[in-house]
């Protein structure tokens, strides 16, 4: 189940680097409100589990001095057990590290939600004409649109890259039914941001669609280009070998 759903979030993760290509119609809507309640539940979700994991190291860190002073153990035993309990301790030290870094993460997502949102109620107008001014602004390469794009490309992006690495340190720990549950959770709260980050991404993306598309045509006149240049080309090869095969072969001056 895990495994499905950080899918969703990696696949995400590519549509808010930029190939957003499918077609404008039927955007989502935009619950400025139910998004930021969301990424709030993901950041205390985050916390959660990343204040489990640091009480699991530290837990590990006694059972690591008990080992030290503990007398009468056999060496080649005790030996296999302070490796076991210190790798213990790294992988969860890693997988916290990604937690904290994806708690910060998931408060600049949303930061800039709240930006977004407190644009449209400046503006005085709908959630829909909002955007549709974006996507005009965009296509028409404005300078603080774009920047207001991008900020949020790189957050959105950067979020689904941090997800991806916890999961990814999260398949090779051992896990206790506890720590499953509590990583099932927030998992879950990231793939419903997973989702609503592509969804404010799309409706921001019309110049990445409309660069697709001119990019497209731009290869495809590149080609037939190409494809008539090697043509007249080959033409002019071909005259030019006639003219050739002509002059070497006249016994007349002129002809």
């Amino acid at each position: 189940m895990m495994k499905k759903l950080i899918r969703c979030i990696a696949a995400t993760g590519v549509l808010t680097l930029g190939l957003i290509q499918h077609a404008n119609a039927n955007l989502p809507v935009f619950d400025a409100s139910n998004f930021i309640q969301n990424t709030a539940t993901a950041i205390a979700a985050v916390k959660g589990e990343a204040y489990q994991d640091s009480n699991l190291i530290y837990q590990y860190q006694m059972m690591l001095n008990q080992l030290k002073q503990a007398t009468n153990l056999d060496p080649t035993a005790m030996l296999a057990q302070f490796k076991s309990i210190t790798s213990d301790i790294a992988d969860l030290s890693k997988y916290t590290d990604v937690l904290k870094d994806l708690y910060g993460g998931l408060q600049s997502n949303a930061e800039y939600a709240s930006k977004v949102q407190a644009l449209i109620t400046q503006s005085g107008k709908t959630t829909e004409q909002w955007f549709a001014d974006q996507n005009t602004l965009l296509q028409n390469n404005d300078k603080t649109a774009k920047q207001l794009f991008q900020q949020g490309n790189d957050v959105i992006s950067h979020v689904s890259t941090l997800a991806k690495r916890r999961q990814e340190i999260q398949d090779q720990l051992n896990m206790s039914p506890t720590m499953e549950a509590t990583a099932q959770l927030t998992t879950h709260m990231l793939d419903i941001i997973s989702s609503q980050n592509g969804d404010l991404i799309s409706m921001m993306a019309a110049k990445q669609r409309s660069d697709a598309v001119k990019d497209s045509a731009t290869v495809a006149e590149q080609q037939a280009n190409n494809s008539a240049k090697a043509a007249l080309k080959a033409q002019q090869d071909r005259e030019r070998a006639a003219f050739e095969a002509q002059i070497g072969s006249s016994k007349t001056l002129g002809q």
